[in-house]
């Protein structure tokens, strides 16, 4: 993608200056001119180096949801206070950190100043401004109710990083724990291990076959150390590119589906965002369909986003959205039977935050269960393995302390 500083003239003889980001330079122009643009000028910007390295390692940068929490809270507080749209955002920009979604506010001002509405402003950045931003902004907008938008935008953000937090929390001790055990393998392997090799030749006694493959896997480990840390580097870059695509991305987030416990959390995450986004947007006064496409499309799991995808096409054709949930499959009965009683009832929108809510406090639950579980296996792994290595090195020092005597 090129980032070009186009100078030009709008139908109304009005001087205009913006900074588009286009694959094809060409078809960005002629666009321009079939909207009775005249172009003035135009200038190819350099990249950024972490605009290149973004290009490189498309899993890193970016804005966070919690930036975007920030950004928007303050938003609505500037507006609830009385602040033009225009004097909130050069508020922001004047107290915000360098970074992605600075330089977009500042062109989001910047296109406002030449007549463009926010939302459309918001939708030249969809790296900065997902698409439900957007959407449910244009709905707040039509309607005037830009301020009460933001506060649901506000509560939505905070709903999902909340159950983010807590599956990180259940999540990142375990890991920490295994890091910690194959750094310790590590070094006994490439360091202490090859210590005793030389004791060991010394000594002239037999040594027990898993002495022995304990000896032959270190002296291969020592050997080929910075060519295998270079593959297992390598192969993770690759499997975070391969993430980044539709298809892998499609095949890892099934995979996490089928890990035991691990699964019944990313399946309860998915259908708790699911239930949150669609509730906000629905709120907003947003159609259910077109709400629809905007919330599978922003759901993280992509397994679950499509096992849920016939459902636009199915309330297009009819069907109520229960009976489109029931009919698709792998969907919780509880869902399919909360969506019916909000829409007999006429508070679909209530009832999606609600069932959120539940299957938040179920991922409380859950989360503490695989703590509770995965623990004392990690501490038992860590036992044998450290104890394996200790009986490996140290019987045939004993078995040659036995023969001396």
């Amino acid at each position: 993608m090129d980032k070009i500083l186009i100078k030009f003239a709008d139908d109304q003889g009005r001087l205009r200056e913006t900074v588009f980001e286009t694959a094809s330079p060409a078809d960005l122009r002629r666009a321009l001119v079939e909207r009775g643009y005249y172009i003035m000028s135009e200038q190819v910007l350099d990249r950024t180096l972490w605009e290149r390295l973004g290009e490189l390692f498309p899993f890193l940068g970016g804005v966070s949801l919690g930036e975007l929490a920030e950004f928007t809270k303050l938003l609505r507080t500037l507006l609830k206070a009385g602040l033009p749209l225009r004097d909130s955002l050069d508020v922001f920009l004047d107290e915000g950190a360098k970074g992605p979604l600075l330089e977009a506010v500042d062109q989001v001002r910047d296109d406002i100043d030449e007549g463009i509405s926010f939302s459309k402003a918001l939708a030249r950045h969809p790296k900065v401004f997902p698409e439900i931003y957007v959407r449910t902004v244009v709905a707040g907008e039509k309607a005037g109710a830009l301020e009460s938008i933001l506060g649901r935008l506000v509560l939505h953000f905070q709903g999902i990083i909340a159950v983010r937090r807590k599956l990180a929390g259940a999540l990142i001790y375990p890991c920490i724990l295994l890091l910690v055990s194959l750094l310790a393998m590590t070094f006994m392997v490439v360091w202490v291990v090859p210590e005793f090799a030389e004791l060991f030749r010394n000594l002239d006694v037999p040594l027990p076959l898993f002495t022995q493959v304990l000896l032959g896997l270190s002296g291969w480990v020592g050997s080929w150390f910075w060519v295998i840390l270079g593959v297992l580097a390598g192969a993770v870059y690759l499997l975070l590119r391969y993430s980044h695509t539709p298809t892998g991305r499609l095949q890892i987030d099934g995979g996490k589906l089928r890990i035991p416990v691990v699964g019944s959390l990313e399946e309860r995450f998915a259908f708790s965002q699911f239930s949150r986004t669609l509730s906000t947007m629905l709120n907003g006064g947003l159609p259910l369909v077109e709400s629809l496409d905007v919330v599978l499309d922003s759901l993280e799991n992509k397994a679950v986003a499509a096992r849920l995808g016939a459902l636009p096409g199915m309330l297009a054709r009819g069907e109520s959205f229960a009976r489109s949930l029931k009919l698709i499959g792998g969907v919780p009965t509880v869902m399919v039977r909360v969506v019916h009683v909000g829409e007999e009832s006429g508070n679909l929108g209530e009832m999606l935050e609600s069932l959120a809510e539940h299957y938040d406090e179920e991922i409380s639950n859950l989360t503490g269960t695989l703590t509770a579980l995965v623990e004392p296996v990690l501490f038992l792994f860590m036992a044998t393995v450290v104890g394996a290595f200790v009986i490996a090195l140290l019987l045939p020092v004993l078995t040659a302390a036995s023969n001396i005597r």
